[in-house]
């Protein structure tokens, strides 16, 4: 999870950001994603589009703004997860600030 998105709580986070991650490193992880799909119960959809609907059906919010993450937080977001270990064992590279922007405008 990118530093700066820990405030608004681990789970609306999940909630919020799991799509979009899953959709970028999809290039990554696309055996892993299947079996993601298929354990929701949708195995001829995409991981990032079953988990958005899993997220639908608990009622739980779906964009960043819904949780009071504007996109003028992006580019701190960003830089500060470039600090976490977290972003530097991501399983497609992020490489700089700007990759991980790109992530949470999935989300926004």
């Amino acid at each position: 999870m990118p530093a700066g998105l820990l405030a608004i709580g681990v789970r609306p986070a999940t909630a919020v950001m799991m799509p979009s991650v899953l959709r970028y490193n999809r290039p990554a992880t696309e055996a892993a994603q299947t079996s993601i799909a298929a354990a929701l119960g949708a195995p001829d959809q995409d991981a990032s589009e079953a988990f958005a609907a899993f997220v639908d059906k608990l009622g739980l919010p779906r964009r960043l703004i819904d949780v009071g993450v504007s996109e003028d937080r992006f580019e701190l977001i960003g830089k500060n997860a470039m600090l976490s270990i977290f972003t530097r064992a991501n399983p497609q590279p992020i490489r700089e600030p700007a990759d991980v922007v790109k992530i949470l405008k999935l989300a926004a």
